[in-house]
């Protein structure tokens, strides 16, 4: 019983009988009774290890290209006043970098392993997430049609895990100042 269920029950009974004042008396003026344990508190909550800042996937994804590539880089980059041969000079090296950094993420592969230009067949119950139709499409698969790209898809997805703080969680790529 709660101890206020048994502090109404003993109030109403030295009420109803005089006889129990006394003892009640006592009991109150006498050497505190030993207490019964109070249940254990509950423990408290283990701390839960610091979060790590949040960073999108996509910008890891992006700093890796640039980091590795400087594709950033090239793309912000004004290009008009520079010749064709200046451009293809700079775009051999960041499309090597890119496609490094995306093979060892991603692992790509063709959706569709033929060359384009070549006659393929769409399954009847083709993924409408790795078939794009184009043109005459009829109502009801199975299709015939001129591959005309081969579409890409990842074996892996390995982006790192962001170890930096919230403050870098933005950053793609950190300013570089030489000190003399």
């Amino acid at each position: 019983m709660t101890r206020i269920g048994l502090a109404f029950r003993v109030f109403f009974r030295i009420l109803a009988d005089a006889s129990l004042v006394e003892p009640a008396n006592r009991l109150l003026s006498g050497p505190a009774a030993p207490a019964k344990p109070e249940p254990a508190a509950p423990a408290p909550p283990e701390k839960e290890p610091p979060k790590r800042a949040a960073r999108s996937e996509a910008l890891s994804l992006l700093a890796m290209l640039q980091r590795e590539a400087r594709l950033v880089d090239f793309l912000q980059e004004p290009i008009a006043a520079y010749s064709d041969e200046q451009i293809g000079a700079a775009v051999r090296d960041v499309h090597r970098d890119s496609a490094a950094v995306l093979e060892r993420v991603f692992g790509l592969k063709p959706v569709v392993p033929a060359e384009e230009g070549a006659a393929v067949d769409v399954p009847d119950d083709f993924d409408a997430a790795k078939y794009r139709l184009t043109g005459n499409v009829a109502d009801r698969p199975p299709f015939r049609g001129v591959l005309m790209h081969h579409g890409w898809e990842a074996t892996r997805a390995a982006l790192p895990a962001w170890t930096g703080g919230a403050s870098g969680a933005e950053v793609i790529a950190p300013a570089v100042v030489e000190i003399s």
